[in-house]
C-alpha cells in the first residue's frame, strides 16, 4: 500500500474526531441545568437576567472578537498580500447566532475561524430559551427532556437523507443538550436509581469505557443505515453523559481527570481549543508542507496532530491569559454585584 494510500484509509476509518462537538452539546446541557438547579436548591430559585448575563461576558467576547477579526482585520490582510478575499457567509449569520442555518443553506464560510462558529450559534440558541423553560415547566421538566428527545428523533427521520440538516439543524441536535439536562436533574433530585448507578464497581466502569471507545472507534461502520442514523445522537449521548457523570459524581472512577492540573487548565480554555483549532491544523498542516516533511505515515500520524495540538494550546492560551480573562473577572464582579 502507497504512503498516501495508507494515510487516508486511516483518515476515514473513524472519522470520530467530529463527535467532539457532540459530546460539548451534552457536557453544555448538564453544566447549564446542574448550575440552573443548584442555584435554586440554594437561593429558592434562580436568576434568568444573572445567567444571561454570564453566558454574553463568557461566550461574546471571544466570538465577536473572531468575527471582527474575520471580516475586518483578515481582508485588510488578503489586500496588502496581494491576495483576493471573499467571505462567502454574510455577518447577518454570525450576528443573530444562525451560522448553522446559513450552511445548511450553502453559505459556507471561508474563514476557518469563522466556520466553527456554527456549534457555538447552537449553543447560544440553547441558552436563549432554557433558563425560560427550566423557569416555566419546572414541575414538568422530565417531560420536556423526553419531548426533546422525540423531536430530535422525528426531525433526524425526517431529514434522513440530507446529511447537512442531520449535523447542523438544531432540531436534530437538541437530543444532545436534554440528555445532559437529564442527567443533571437526576444528579440534583438524587433519585435511588442515580444513587446505585454513581456506586457501581470499576469493573463496570472499566466496561463501560471500553464500550465507549469501540462505538467511537468504529463509528463509521456502526452508524450507518437509517435507525442507525436516526438513533446516533441518542446512543451517542448516553454514552457521553455516562463519561460526565462517571467523572463528577462516581464513587469508583477509574481515573480522576480533574487531579490533573493540565487538563483541569485545558478545561479553563476549552473554548478556545475549540475556537482555534482550524487554524492550528492549518497552520500545522503549512509548516510541515514547507520543509517537506508531511508524506510518511509518522509524520501525518503523530508529528501533524502533535504538532497541530501544539499550536491550538499555545493561540488558546494567549487568547486566554490576554483577553478572555479580563472578561471573566468583570463576569464574577457582576455576579456578585447582583447577588
Amino acid at each position: 500500500m502507497q504512503t498516501t494510500d495508507f494515510i487516508f484509509s486511516v483518515k476515514n476509518w473513524s472519522q470520530a474526531g467530529v463527535l467532539g462537538v457532540n459530546f460539548f452539546f451534552v457536557l453544555s446541557g448538564f453544566l447549564i441545568t446542574y448550575l440552573l438547579l443548584t442555584e435554586e436548591k440554594e437561593n429558592g430559585s434562580f436568576s434568568i437576567l444573572k445567567f444571561y448575563l454570564r453566558r454574553v461576558i463568557r461566550i461574546w467576547p471571544l466570538y465577536f472578537g473572531i468575527v471582527l477579526f474575520s471580516f475586518c482585520v483578515v481582508p485588510l490582510i488578503f489586500h496588502f498580500s496581494g491576495k483576493i478575499f471573499f467571505e462567502n457567509c454574510p455577518p447577518f449569520y454570525f450576528l443573530t447566532f444562525t451560522l448553522n442555518f446559513a450552511i445548511i443553506r450553502g453559505l459556507d464560510p471561508f474563514s476557518p475561524l469563522l466556520a466553527m462558529l456554527w456549534s457555538i450559534a447552537i449553543e447560544e440558541q440553547f441558552y436563549a430559551v432554557w433558563p425560560l423553560v427550566m423557569k416555566w415547566f419546572r414541575k414538568n421538566i422530565s417531560v420536556v427532556f423526553l419531548l426533546l428527545i422525540l423531536i430530535s428523533i422525528a426531525a433526524r427521520i425526517f431529514f434522513i437523507h440530507d446529511q447537512k440538516e442531520i449535523y447542523f439543524n438544531t432540531l436534530c441536535i437538541l437530543s444532545d443538550f436534554a440528555i445532559g439536562g437529564f442527567a443533571a436533574y437526576s444528579a440534583n433530585k438524587n433519585f435511588p436509581w442515580w444513587k446505585k448507578f454513581i456506586s457501581l464497581p470499576k469493573i463496570f466502569s472499566l466496561s463501560a469505557y471500553s464500550l465507549i471507545f469501540l462505538v467511537l472507534f468504529f463509528y463509521q461502520k456502526i452508524f450507518t443505515g437509517e435507525i442507525m442514523i436516526a438513533a446516533e445522537r441518542i446512543i451517542l449521548g448516553l454514552l457521553f453523559v455516562y463519561i460526565i457523570a462517571e467523572q463528577c459524581f462516581s464513587e469508583a472512577r477509574i481515573f480522576n481527570a480533574g487531579k490533573f492540573s493540565f487538563i483541569s487548565y485545558l478545561g479553563k480554555i476549552s473554548y478556545g481549543l475549540y475556537c482555534f483549532h482550524s487554524l492550528g491544523i492549518i497552520l500545522a498542516k503549512d509548516l510541515l508542507l514547507k520543509i517537506d516533511f508531511l508524506f510518511l505515515p509518522y509524520q501525518y500520524m503523530i508529528v501533524f496532530p502533535v504538532l497541530a495540538l501544539a499550536i491550538t494550546i499555545l493561540i488558546s492560551v494567549v487568547s486566554y491569559e490576554w483577553f478572555e480573562k479580563f472578561f471573566l473577572r468583570k463576569k464574577e464582579n457582576i455576579s456578585m454585584s447582583l447577588s
